[in-house]
């Protein structure tokens, strides 16, 4: 499979070798350029293509979805930032996903750039999944979950229980596993035991959120993802 031509930009340096470093550990991606100066950036993006961008936002001279506007050609993004605030934002320009700092997490960050590929088209993810469907194993079979009807996934043991509205499915895996085949833009990690579809949040609180009647924990570490994808008035 041909790779994605990229480049980072990042006006933190430690930051900048991070996220390379994962960019080249995929091996989806081909890194043409990195840049701490998000001038030198647009100077170079106006003599080179690249499928995607990068982007850290708060930068100097010009923030980093600034400069995504001032690109005649706008390729992929993915946005790193610091700070969720700038979330709705960010994905009124259609950006593919929101990932906070630090980024230290590898399955997460494969799980954007494989919604990078899956937008591309058929055929040029890593790991071919439908964004609407998934099987899992039962016995001898595989059923087959739509992906709407999942309330959440919770980890137990060596095992993972899968919740829809009428039956608890439970597979042998890791929690991180099978959060490498769901949509990030649908469904995000709240705690290290669970992960939630957004859609069915009925509502959330400092500690938890409530999904048909269930308290679910929200821990600290993964507070500001979760507020970075919902939209607050």
């Amino acid at each position: 499979m041909e790779k994605l031509l990229c480049a980072i930009i990042d006006d933190d340096d430690i930051s900048l070798s991070i996220i390379e470093a994962l960019a080249l550990k995929t091996d989806l991606l081909e890194v043409k350029a990195t840049f701490n100066d998000p001038m030198k950036a647009i100077a170079w993006l106006s003599k080179n293509e690249v499928d995607l961008l990068i982007l850290d936002i708060e930068m100097p001279t010009i923030s980093g979805l600034e400069m995504f506007r001032s690109l005649p050609v706008k390729p992929a993004v993915i946005i790193v930032s610091g700070k969720a605030q700038y979330a709705v934002e960010a994905f009124d320009l259609a950006i593919t996903d929101y990932l906070l700092k630090p980024v230290n997490d590898y399955a997460r960050f494969l799980t954007a750039v494989n919604k990078v590929l899956a937008r591309r088209g058929p055929g040029t993810t890593s790991e071919k999944k439908s964004d609407s469907e998934l099987f899992v194993k039962s016995d001898s079979l595989l059923l087959k979950l739509n992906l709407e009807d999942v309330l959440w996934v919770e980890a137990s043991g060596d095992y993972v229980k899968i919740q829809t509205s009428d039956k608890t499915h439970v597979i042998y895996a890791t929690l991180k596993k099978v959060e490498e085949k769901l949509d990030p833009v649908k469904f995000v990690r709240v705690h290290r035991s669970y992960i939630v579809n957004l859609s069915k949040i009925s509502n959330i609180d400092i500690n938890n959120l409530e999904i048909n009647k269930r308290i679910i924990p929200i821990s600290g570490t993964y507070r500001d993802d979760l507020l970075s994808k919902i939209s607050i008035l």
